[in-house]
């Protein structure tokens, strides 16, 4: 494979990879010139923290241990989830956790190697923290949040930029003055010659806009066309001489998106009939609910006495389309299916795991993929979290400088590869991880393909996954 120096890895917030043609020309291009993976999907839940987490460490869920973008962790905070979009929830969960992210992030490894790394992140601070959480103690590394200097472990960075390019734009959605911001500052902060050797620069949309006016909207479309100029700015600079000659850009996305088309009342219908669940636990609370396109079950006393009715009432709702189980709690859950199965059996997952019901058909823009909600956005915007395939696949796409043009690589790869591969590609080792590095020259097998399904009484539940170098790589699934 192309030796590089440099990697430069532009991250598109909840792109689906279906979008790209007709609408973002520059993309459009990219992909005709470089290796493009048709068979990259995301980890389970799709959802973007669990996501950073994975492109930030060659983990899976099970691996890194961040199992929601929300989750309930009593020994971190008490009365609601901890939530992973704040740097200060992150710094409360390393007081007790000790380390965030376990066990190697991309960033250590760099760190160790002598190599250094940025990230210029226009998304939330905590997706900016968890791309290289130990960021502080590597040498030369820094992350720039959108945020400002209290959002960030590398506070001078944001100092820098404001010199530099002014004030931090202000918050709204579309966000078109972030998504210039990011570039401008990758352009005069991490892309010359003395840059760092490894530089990720996150996009915030389409993502924000898919949830706030749907994935088809003009306001949608408009957006996505300023994430491009982003991009072909970002791109030129890269590959111009003569580091250019030396480096490497990925596109890449976290997830995708669906239509939200209903709204499940989860914790008011599970109290009506007589489970004590609350989004926002009492002290004497037993069981802990997060919302979205998916969420957990998390039983905070009599978890054996409680999995088996929660598991049933599930299943017999049809609003509700896919239930998993922890692993030891699986015998007292007839018709769900592993949390193993979707590679998130980590000590901090909860109980059980729902999704909500979703499907392929058209949603009002005339795109595929609809489905409903328990939490997030209003009905008819955009949600993810779940198994659709239209959650689940992901841009992923590796330009190689000497490399022939217009490859299209269909082997099961997902989010866990890329930090790998980022290090192959420097010539560095990836042992510690369990993701796989990519090689573009590499001829893979057909891939085997597994359905695993269970079901109880009318509830039957599919779940297609494809083996891939790094582990089982989730395709898609649903209520039968």
């Amino acid at each position: 494979m192309t030796s590089v120096d440099r990697v430069v890895v532009v991250v598109f917030d909840g792109l689906r990879p279906d979008m790209i043609a007709g609408r973002m020309p520059a993309l459009e291009a990219f992909g005709q010139a470089a290796t493009v993976f048709t068979g990259a999907r995301s980890v389970f839940p799709s959802v973007t923290r669990v996501a950073t987490s994975s492109l930030g460490s060659g983990q899976w869920p099970r691996g890194h241990g961040i199992v929601g973008n929300a989750m309930h962790q009593p020994q971190v905070l008490q009365g609601r989830a901890l939530d992973t979009s704040a740097f200060g929830d992150l710094i409360l969960a390393r007081a007790a956790w000790g380390r965030v992210i376990g066990p190697q992030t991309l960033g250590e490894a760099l760190a160790a190697a002598g190599r250094r790394m940025a990230v210029i992140h226009s998304g939330s601070a905590g997706s900016a923290f968890l791309c290289n959480p130990e960021v502080a103690a590597n040498g030369g590394h820094w992350t720039f949040s959108i945020h400002g200097q209290e959002a960030t472990q590398t506070p001078d960075a944001v100092r820098a930029a404001e010199e530099r390019h002014g004030p931090l734009p202000k918050s709204g959605t579309p966000k078109h003055d972030q998504l210039a911001y990011a570039a401008d500052l990758a352009l005069a902060g991490a892309l010359g010659e003395d840059g760092p050797d490894v530089v990720l620069i996150w996009l915030c949309e389409p993502d924000s806009t898919y949830h706030s006016h749907g994935l088809g909207a003009a306001e949608t479309t408009a957006v996505m066309a300023s994430a491009d100029a982003s991009f072909a700015r970002i791109l030129e600079a890269a590959t111009q001489a003569p580091r250019g000659q030396r480096t490497a850009v990925m596109a890449v996305s976290d997830h995708g998106q669906i239509t939200t088309t209903g709204h499940f009342e989860i914790e008011t219908l599970l109290r009506a009939d007589g489970f004590d669940a609350r989004v926002r636990p009492e002290a004497d609370t037993a069981i802990a609910l997060t919302l979205g396109s998916s969420g957990e079950i998390r039983c905070l006393r009599d978890e054996a006495g409680l999995v088996p009715d929660l598991a049933a009432w599930m299943m017999a709702r049809p609003e509700i389309g896919m239930v998993f189980a922890r692993d030891d709690l699986l015998p007292l859950a007839p018709g769900a299916l592993p949390l193993s199965a979707v590679n998130l059996d980590h000590a901090r997952a909860p109980s059980l795991f729902y999704v909500m019901h979703s499907e392929d058909g058209p949603d009002h823009f005339g795109l595929p993929g609809r489905g409903l909600k328990t939490g997030g956005v209003a009905v008819g915007g955009g949600m993810h979290g779940g198994l659709n395939r239209h959650e689940m696949s992901t841009v992923l796409q590796l330009l190689l400088p000497g490399e022939p043009a217009g490859a299209r690589d269909d082997r099961p790869c997902a989010l866990p590869d890329i930090a790998p591969t980022i290090l192959d590609l420097l010539g560095l080792p990836a042992d510690a991880m369990a993701g796989h590095p990519l090689r573009p020259a590499d001829k893979p097998a057909p891939a085997e393909v597994e359905r695993l399904t269970a079901g109880s009484g009318d509830f039957h539940q599919v779940l297609e996954r494809r083996r891939g170098a790094g582990g089982w790589v989730l395709d898609h699934g649903g209520r039968a």
